[in-house]
């Protein structure tokens, strides 16, 4: 008869295990190990996967909080220790508009979306999709009364007294 072994549960990468056991501490130090062996490209990409993990999650959020595509921008640069004026440069855009758009005062356009994605290895819709989210959120709170006058029922029923 063959033993059966204990696996992890569903949903779970690896069994429970308590903090303070040696498990847990062998465990620990493997992981402090690991990511003291990672490249400095290696760190760069987990950091920019951290961001795009954040943004994708905004996306989806429905939390009220609004973060814009520069608050996003804002983060990569500093994460990767890079001045605005060295990226503007390096984008052949003027430090004004680079900062325009990370304080949300101008949009981005697909142009830059593309540039993004190239440069940190994001989805460019990405960086659209946030700001679409933002756009749509902002008119719905602003010009609440002006949708609500639309109605499918009342068109269908000026539409049969039409006829």
């Amino acid at each position: 008869m063959k033993k059966k072994t204990k696996g992890p549960q569903e949903n779970m990468l690896t069994q429970r295990m308590d903090v303070g056991t040696q498990g847990f501490d062998d465990f620990q130090a493997i992981l402090k190990n690991k990511s003291q062996k990672r490249t400095e490209n290696q760190k760069r990409k987990i950091d920019l996967l951290t961001i795009q993990y954040q943004m994708e999650d905004y996306l989806v959020s429905d939390k009220s909080e609004v973060k814009s595509v520069g608050d996003f921008l804002r983060t990569i640069l500093k994460t990767l220790k890079i001045q605005q004026k060295q990226f503007a440069e390096y984008l052949g855009l003027k430090p004004s508009n680079l900062s325009k758009l990370i304080n949300g005062e101008r949009t981005i356009n697909y142009d830059l979306a593309l540039i993004f994605g190239q440069l940190f290895n994001h989805n460019p819709m990405l960086w659209i999709e946030i700001q679409a989210k933002n756009e749509m959120n902002r008119l719905l709170h602003a010009e609440k009364k002006k949708y609500s006058v639309y109605s499918l029922n009342d068109l269908v029923k000026e539409h049969k007294n039409a006829i």
